[in-house]
């Protein structure tokens, strides 16, 4: 930036950047600082009574010497050049003078506002707030912060320019913008506040769902995946079978994200009734049916408001509901039932099922839209069944949860271990949990032994190490009969821990083609 200075030779003039280190100067500038080429800071100069104007411009500042000789042209120069905004009223409150600055940060032209009242930018929304009258009446100097028409976050620091009375002849304002500076802090403490809320939860190991167990590979890409989405007010479908934590997921999700401080609802759509459904999903008005409450009642969306409505089993809700459910997850809008006005809700909806969407989308029991609107973020719980280092894991967990629960202090013993990891856990987290409670309260001598497990747990690892196959040799059987039973024997006996064709192939290394034929051909259901 070029600033013309002819026609004022006399003037002392130091550039320096912003940490006030000195740039350069001009020749006079030796004349009137003596110890100036020793020196590299402002500070560090020997001012003797001599007082300087300090000019901020976009990449440095100016220092100017003050003398009352100088001409309107150059401090007009100058300030046009300000990196800050510099904006004059009377005191009446009529505008002066702004300069380019003014009009990049506020979105209005200066041609437009010279010569009417400051509060016009308030009243044509090119600005949130202004605190000109506060000036005026308290005589004070006032910083404040502003938001404009163009998006910018502005601090303000007006000051009063009294008469020889004590009356404000001007107010200056000199402002910066600061959105950048803003959205790093903004987004620093959202960082540091989420961290912390990660950390209180993770470290909550009291939590009887608690995440910061699992170590397989598979859960810890669920967790650092549910990580990337739980700051984001985005739609999310958790999938899985029964049993599998899509509950506690969900909970995870609200849990470290900027919602967690408000409410989570859940609403399990098995549990209610259809008839039930839509008062207690949208609530009611006084009166709104036979048999409401006088005083009407708030729906679960209403409880919900400010954090995360989680909807489990989604694939439950009736069709006839869908178009208002859409509504809610599109609009953010609903309507109580009796109501005439609709209310607006703010809250980031999670949902679950254990059904094919995709498939009931094609029978005609589930709008498509509305499942393209809550499948936004798609996450998958896993079955348990094969997971060995979660199974475990979770094992200890859950002894720890119940020893403390029912105060007592029951172990496991390590013979017991390997059994609970080669069942197939049909019924996943939730059988597994169920199964540890009880082990926990039965316990003989406060230790779980061998002889504790049901017999079908029991039976599954038995089956492995006693399986011998069962070959008849009976005359005549040819060598495909022979090789037949074989197969039989053992597609019988992995299938009972492995109970599909999926868990199959995997386990059998064979495709699951391969598997679902060989189901087909020796397994009776």
């Amino acid at each position: 930036m070029t600033i013309d200075i002819n026609g004022i030779p006399s003037m002392p003039i130091i550039i320096a950047n912003k940490n006030k280190k000195i740039l350069d100067y001009n020749f006079f500038s030796e004349m009137f600082f003596q110890n100036l080429k020793k020196v590299r800071y402002m500070d560090q100069l020997d001012f003797q009574d001599k007082k300087l104007m300090q000019i901020p411009l976009k990449d440095f500042d100016a220092y100017i010497f003050c003398d009352d000789n100088l001409s309107d042209g150059f401090f007009k120069t100058i300030i046009d050049n300000s990196y800050d905004e510099i904006f004059v009223a009377d005191g009446n409150g009529i505008a002066i003078y702004c300069n380019d600055m003014f009009e990049n940060n506020y979105g209005v032209n200066r041609g437009e506002l010279i010569g009417k009242h400051v509060n016009y930018v308030v009243e044509n929304n090119y600005v949130d707030i202004l605190l000109f009258d506060d000036v005026v009446k308290s005589k004070k100097t006032i910083t404040y912060k502003q938001k404009t028409i163009t998006g910018r976050t502005i601090l303000n620091t007006s000051s009063p320019i009294l008469d020889n009375e004590g009356n404000v002849s001007y107010v200056v304002e000199n402002c910066r913008d600061i959105t950048e500076n803003e959205l790093l802090y903004n987004a620093l403490n959202h960082t540091k506040e989420r961290l912390k809320k990660e950390e209180e939860f993770v470290n909550n190991d009291d939590s009887k769902n608690s995440f910061n167990i699992f170590k397989s590979k598979v859960m810890n890409e669920i967790i650092l995946r549910a990580n990337r989405f739980a700051g984001k007010d985005v739609n999310i479908l958790i999938t899985g079978a029964s049993g599998t934590g899509k509950t506690s997921l969900a909970k995870y999700l609200h849990n470290v994200s900027p919602r967690s401080k408000k409410p989570f609802v859940n609403i399990n759509c098995t549990t209610i009734p259809e008839n039930l459904m839509e008062s207690e999903l949208f609530g009611y008005t006084k009166g709104a049916f036979t048999g409401a409450l006088t005083t009407g009642k708030k729906g679960l969306v209403e409880q919900a408001e400010g954090g995360t409505l989680f909807l489990d089993e989604i694939g439950e809700i009736p069709i006839n509901l869908q178009g208002k459910l859409l509504e809610l997850v599109q609009e953010k809008e609903y309507l109580e039932i009796g109501g005439t006005k609709k209310k607006t809700a703010d809250i980031r909806i999670i949902t679950a099922t254990n059904r094919s969407l995709e498939e009931l989308v094609k029978n005609g029991q589930f709008r498509e839209d509305l499942y393209y609107r809550l499948n936004v973020v798609q996450m998958n719980m896993p079955s348990l069944d094969g997971r060995e280092q979660d199974i475990e894991v979770l094992t200890h967990h859950f002894i720890r949860f119940f020893n403390k629960k029912y105060n007592v202090s029951v172990s496991i013993s390590d013979s017991v271990i390997p059994y609970i990891k080669n069942y197939s856990w049909p019924g996943n987290i939730r059988e597994l949990e169920h199964l540890m409670e009880y082990l926990v309260l039965n316990a003989q001598n406060y230790s779980i032994e061998i002889g504790d497990l049901p017999k079908n747990i029991i039976s599954a690892t038995e089956d492995l190490e006693n399986f011998k196959l069962n070959i008849e040799f009976e005359k005549g059987l040819s060598y495909k009969d022979l090789m037949d039973q074989a197969e039989s024997d053992i597609v019988n006996l992995y299938h009972k821990k492995y109970n599909s064709s999926y868990k199959l192939a995997e386990a059998l290394k064979i495709s699951q083609s391969t598997a679902n034929r060989l189901i087909k051909k020796h397994c009776r259901d």
